[in-house]
């Protein structure tokens, strides 16, 4: 196991997102499934349909000792700004080469596309090729709701930069390896499937749960919580806590969160010792 606490490092990649045309609903998403299966979201990145951005992207999330998991979602597709198979092959060292596996997929796909009378050929065209092109030593995982495969590489220990990645192991076994790295198409339906079906039952277990409580004050002033909040970092310091105001409801939520259930059950008694809930 790492010394580290479990976490996860996500990277979105799509100039559609970093432009502001689309909302990246994929890391909200996905942050919420990491945490519930207790490797939480360090840091989220959003790059564009750069090679060399996401060549860097990658290259800070793998040297970061805190991220035992990183996700890499979109740039998987057939077009030519499709580019994250190239720059995992440079970030990872890994040569891109033509998967058995991935090709089998795609082919099987465009079989049943052909045969609704959806495409005009049975046939692999270049941009179908593309998608079965991958930095070498993948574990493929299937996308049941799309052409682009998910494709999953165990890396090395960030503690050792010359350290050579970890030879590509398809056993089940190898899933219990320290550190992965994940890529997955960014459509959100087969983005949502993969990690579901797939990537949380195989590459998440082991993680470490974080229990999370709240109270909820109603017409509270912020600035009001600042001494308590003072007061409850210094008496539970393994408990992290936070002030979100909503507008709409006109409400104050204090939010706790930590590995220990009964810290953060007594940290929220104690924020109602020191700043009562009315009405």
């Amino acid at each position: 196991m790492p010394e580290t606490a479990p976490g996860t490092v996500v990277i979105a990649v799509g100039d559609e997102l970093l432009h502001g045309f689309t909302l990246d609903s994929n890391s909200h998403w996905i942050a919420q499934r990491v945490r519930e299966a207790g490797f939480p979201a360090v840091r989220i990145e959003v790059v564009g349909d750069s090679r060399e951005a996401i060549v860097d992207a990658v290259g800070r999330a793998v040297a970061d000792r805190r991220a035992t998991r990183v996700l890499v979602c979109g740039g998987l597709g057939p077009t030519p700004d499709d580019r994250t198979l190239e720059a995992l092959a440079t970030a990872l060292g890994r040569p891109l080469a033509r998967d058995g596996r991935a090709e089998a997929h795609v082919q099987d796909i465009v079989a049943r596309m052909h045969a609704a009378g959806w495409v005009a050929s049975a046939q692999l065209s270049d941009a179908n090729r593309r998608m079965t092109v991958v930095p070498a030593g993948a574990t493929v995982l299937e996308n049941r709701r799309g052409m682009a495969p998910g494709l999953a590489y165990p890396l090395p220990d960030p503690g050792d930069p010359h350290q050579p990645p970890p030879a590509p192991a398809h056993a089940s076994a190898a899933e219990s390896a320290a550190r992965w790295l994940i890529a997955l198409p960014g459509v959100p339906r087969e983005l949502q499937a993969l990690l579901t079906e797939e990537v949380l039952p195989r590459f998440f277990s082991g993680g470490e749960l974080r229990h999370v409580g709240e109270l909820r004050y109603r017409h509270a002033i912020e600035a009001e919580l600042y001494e308590p909040l003072l007061t409850l970092e210094r008496e539970f310091p393994e408990v992290a806590f936070g002030s979100y105001p909503q507008t709409e409801t006109r409400e104050l939520i204090i939010r706790a969160h930590g590995v220990d259930a009964a810290q953060v059950a007594a940290a929220l008694d104690r924020l109602a010792e020191l700043r009562p809930l009315v009405g």
